[in-house]
């Protein structure tokens, strides 16, 4: 009772100061809004170019599954492509709970009949989330104003970031360190990290479509403001790394919504650079519509591509054990929820 009591409180919270935020933006957006017609400034709508920005940010989320798929793969539950776009996009829409957590929990309902371990849901997310938000990161420091001279280090980071990831050892410090963090969280001292054995191949893949992914996000970022507004392909490097920093601003405010507030915030701070304050406040607020237009696109993928494993409702016996799990590639058959415990499986 108390948790939940907890819970409540914190989730008031979070909208009261998600709107608090947009209040202060609405506010600046309608006090300054008369300078932009003041100074000139003028909008460019681009239809065709609206459209491509939005529908760039599915194949762009979809390397974010694939990232999350193969690390889930690694601790033992192998579950398809088509599998795991649906649990990840129609799980996608818990995100605007405030807290972060409440997308664990539908995916771990909706990922349940392929037989994955609800341990493993938590564990290759927050490990996913641990590589993703490095990148993100990464990409953010980009926006530091670094000479010319400096870009082919820039390339030497990502490089280096990836290598760093796709080593087996950190692969296992990561799980072991988010392993202690759900002991700690759930105060559960029988859940273990699974013993598991991944390659230096198979570890590239996360960071790599990590990398790919923010990178194509961006793209649609700035195809979304060019609909909008005439801006230089030159910047878009920039708007690659303001996207990435605003999404990792927003990710690490556990408290409000999805980020609410906070990554509308960030954004128009980056986007005054090249906007007047109003006009930038007016694109963070818009981009967060289409983001959302985004996700919606997602999830009418997911259910139109909806997997067999999607229908299947698990039983499970006195013992805990799931039956009639799904059979993926003959590798897992069931899954069992034993305290956390996986089988100590080679990834392939």
């Amino acid at each position: 009772m108390t948790m939940l009591k907890n819970m409540t409180w914190r989730r008031a919270v979070g909208w009261a100061l998600a709107v608090a935020i947009l209040i202060f933006l609405g506010r600046t957006l309608w006090s300054t809004w008369a300078q932009v017609g003041q100074s000139g400034y003028t909008f460019d709508f681009n239809l065709p170019l609206l459209v491509l920005s939005t529908l760039l940010l599915v194949p762009s989320r979809s390397f974010a599954v694939e990232a999350w798929r193969r690390i889930l793969r690694a601790l033992g539950n192998s579950i398809s492509f088509r599998f795991a776009i649906y649990a990840w996009f129609i799980s996608n829409l818990a995100r605007f709970i405030p807290g972060n957590v409440f997308q664990l929990a539908a995916m771990m309902m909706l990922t349940d009949g392929a037989g994955v371990s609800k341990v493993n849901v938590v564990l290759s997310q927050a490990v996913y989330a641990g590589i993703a938000l490095s990148v993100a990161a990464l990409y953010g420091l980009t926006l530091l104003p670094l000479p010319p001279e400096a870009i082919p280090w820039v390339a030497v980071a990502f490089a280096a970031m990836i290598l760093l990831f796709a080593m087996p050892a950190v692969f296992r410090l990561m799980l072991n360190v988010t392993t202690w963090l759900v002991r700690k969280v759930r105060r559960n001292s029988e859940i273990t990290a699974p013993r598991v054995t991944t390659t230096f191949r198979h570890n590239l893949v996360p960071p790599v479509c990590s990398v790919i992914m923010w990178t194509l996000n961006g793209l649609a970022f700035w195809l979304f403001v060019r609909s909008m507004t005439d801006i230089s392909i030159e910047v878009l490097p920039a708007f690659i790394g303001m996207n990435a920093a605003a999404y990792f601003v927003g990710y690490a405010s556990f408290i409000t919504p999805s980020g609410l507030g906070f990554r509308e915030a960030t954004l128009a701070y980056f986007l005054s650079a090249y906007f007047p304050p109003p006009v930038a406040v007016a694109i963070a607020f818009l981009a967060r519509i289409w983001s959302i237009a985004g996700e919606f696109l997602g999830v009418a993928l997911a259910v139109a591509w909806k997997p067999r494993e999607a229908k299947q409702i698990p039983t499970r016996d006195e013992s805990g054990e799931i039956q009639g799990g799904e059979i993926q590639g003959g590798e897992i058959q069931g899954g069992e929820i034993q305290g956390g415990a996986t089988p100590p499986l080679r990834a392939k």
